[in-house]
């Protein structure tokens, strides 16, 4: 299955679907929109993404979802809700700890259509992948284990200038 993340937003609420295999390749367009949108008045109600047709998570999706999660509780006082989670992603969610804190659900929200597909053109810097894996590890220690590796050569890369900074 192609890799592909579809968006739209609408009356406050943002709509993603998830195809295929999410990695950090379509990451950074999806996350400047959200975060544009839930920086802009009036503030956003909901986050929902739709996980039916997702077959894999990168960590740095992951991350993403979990930067999205924090946002969206200060400006909305609520967790973004995954729709529709299949057993190998609820997996990788379980395993970093991301369960817990998203609202899970299988009712059938309607999402508008069309939806814009996201295509993945920004290449993701180290900055943005430090970014989203700074949000696994503040979830628990295995993940700052886990993660602790990466964490090291992103943060030499952005030391030395070759990171091409945060997004």
């Amino acid at each position: 299955m192609e890799e592909a993340l579809f968006v739209k937003e609408e009356r406050g609420v943002v709509y993603i679907k998830a195809r295929g295999h999410m990695t950090a390749a379509l990451c950074p367009e999806l996350k400047s929109r959200v975060l544009a949108r839930l920086e802009a008045s009036p503030p956003l109600e909901r986050i929902y993404l739709d996980l039916r047709d997702c077959e894999y998570m990168d960590s740095t999706f992951m991350g993403l979802i979990v930067g999205f999660n924090k946002r969206l509780q200060r400006a909305a006082a609520h967790s973004i809700t995954l729709l529709h989670v299949n057993e190998t992603c609820m997996g990788l969610l379980r395993t970093i700890g991301i369960v817990r804190l998203v609202e899970l659900s299988d009712a059938e929200v309607p999402f508008p259509a069309p939806m814009e597909n996201l295509a993945g053109a920004d290449r993701a810097s180290a900055g943005f992948i430090l970014d989203a894996h700074e949000n696994l590890m503040e979830l628990s220690d295995d993940n700052r284990k886990r993660f602790s590796t990466l964490y090291q050569v992103l943060k030499s890369q952005l030391d030395r200038g070759s990171g091409d900074g945060k997004e």
